[in-house]
């Protein structure tokens, strides 16, 4: 209890119990501020969180659009080797091919079969000087 001295006589006053706890409402003015307060830090929570969450969705999709991009590289690259090998398959039959049709022994029997001769010598015609006529 608090006592107050009025010209000499000592008089109590009572205190409110809600006065005396500290659960008394505090002015208005306080209490908005107080509230302002906590809705900025919760919205700044709230952006927060959503920067947090839109950074870890582009992250995502950064890995994703990489490990995608690697994997068609390597079926590109797969199907490159195939097709490379099939030509080099095709490149050495057709020089197996060239070496059959060049060699001395089936030219001449080609030549037979058409009908063409050997010709014991081949004979050289010399040509006359040419001299400019002006």
């Amino acid at each position: 209890m608090i006592s107050l001295a009025l010209t000499g006589r000592r008089r109590s006053v009572r205190v409110p119990a809600a006065r005396r706890h500290g659960a008394y409402r505090r002015p208005a003015a306080r209490h908005t501020r107080g509230a302002q307060r906590t809705a900025t830090w919760e919205l700044g929570s709230f952006l927060g969180a959503a920067a947090a969450i839109t950074a870890a969705f582009v992250l995502a999709l950064a890995y994703l659009a990489g490990s995608t991009g690697v994997a068609t590289a390597g079926y590109e690259a797969q199907r490159l080797q195939a097709t490379r090998d099939e030509l080099r398959r095709q490149n050495a039959l057709l020089e197996l091919e060239v070496a059959k049709l060049d060699s001395p022994a089936r030219i001449e029997a080609e030549a037979k079969r058409l009908g063409l001769v050997r010709v014991p010598f081949i004979p050289v015609v010399q040509a006359a000087p040419l001299s400019a006529r002006r």
